[in-house]
């Protein structure tokens, strides 16, 4: 695992570093520290990396200005912060994790279990998507995407006006910041089961689902099971 700390108090950034090593151990091939956000910037263009440490406080800086570069990667973001108040904000921008300084190491170690996660924490789930486009970052809200569907190690964004965006994360990292009405249905495609309007059954294990958009998307029979079981919660819910 490829980890960049970014924290602009060197001792703390060190004991980050340390507890870091203490809790995952050999499953950390490479860890950096950076202290400004010019430098993290820099650092990120060049390497490749898995989770991010991020300080929302650099210098007197706002982190949101690296936050929403950092979601619209591939790899995932844990803030470690003492700005209890973007909480709520940071986590609908797609964080993993939010650790309210003064930390210690229980904490750290849950943030650390959340990349093993499967479904974002109940209301801890992003809001919005932060997509790069031509040297820049343009925000797009959840509610806006119809589908997800793979794209090797991306993903595209099936939006309800027809556009598709490229997404840097993959399936199975977006998986983990999404609300649990968001289900992989396929190895290619994750829907929000409550915008299904049918689910077809062909025979010979082939099912389909058809969307409120009309869009009509694969269903894998390893996942039809769950997929009518959340299908037919959700429904039960709204009704």
């Amino acid at each position: 695992m490829r980890i960049l700390i970014v924290e602009d108090e060197r001792p703390t950034a060190e004991d980050i570093r340390n507890l870091t090593k203490e809790l995952l151990g050999d499953q950390v091939s490479s860890i950096h520290i950076q202290n400004s956000l010019p430098n993290a910037l820099d650092f990120l263009s060049s390497h490749t990396i898995d989770v991010l440490l991020l300080d929302l406080n650099l210098n007197e800086r706002n982190g949101f200005e690296i936050l929403k570069q950092a979601v619209a990667r591939s790899f995932h973001t844990i803030i470690i912060s003492a700005y209890s108040d973007k909480a709520v904000e940071a986590f609908e921008y797609g964080v993993l994790d939010f650790v309210l300084k003064p930390y210690n190491i229980k904490r750290l170690r849950a943030a650390f279990d959340r990349l093993q996660d499967s479904y974002a924490l109940a209301t801890r789930a992003l809001k919005y998507l932060s997509v790069r486009k031509y040297g820049s970052v343009e925000i797009i809200p959840l509610r806006e995407v119809k589908y997800f569907k793979g794209a090797n190690v991306y993903s595209e964004l099936h939006l309800f006006s027809g556009a598709v965006e490229i997404y840097d994360k993959s399936l199975k990292n977006i998986k983990k910041l999404l609300p649990r009405s968001y289900t992989r249905i396929h190895k290619s495609f994750i829907v929000d089961l409550r915008l299904i309007r049918r689910i077809f059954n062909y025979g010979s294990g082939r099912y389909e689902i058809e969307l409120e958009s009309r869009d009509r998307l694969p269903v894998s029979r390893k996942r039809i099971r769950e997929v009518r079981k959340i299908f037919n919660f959700v429904n039960e819910l709204d009704s």
